[in-house]
């Protein structure tokens, strides 16, 4: 049971992650915040992977995908152009 309930939590963080991926194209961002959630994205995986140790919990995995939703929202939203 415990199982297929992992599973659908993993198939239901893929829809969200979807969904938000389309709704980022229409978001219009600065490069220089651009540039800081990158840098908070590697700074963040970085302590997430020396925090988690060998074991995987679940506040580590929300974690990662909270720092992936915040890149995503970097990677696929347009840039200003600079005046």
């Amino acid at each position: 049971m415990g199982a297929a309930i992992e599973v659908v939590l993993i198939f239901l963080a893929i829809v969200v992650f979807w969904k938000f991926a389309g709704m980022c194209k229409k978001f219009t961002l600065s490069a220089g915040f651009k540039k800081g959630v990158y840098g908070l994205t590697v700074v963040g995986l970085l302590v997430l992977n020396v925090l988690a140790g060998g074991e995987m919990k679940a506040w580590v995995v929300a974690g990662g995908f909270i720092i992936v939703c915040l890149f995503t929202l970097a990677l696929m939203s347009e840039t200003q152009p600079q005046a």
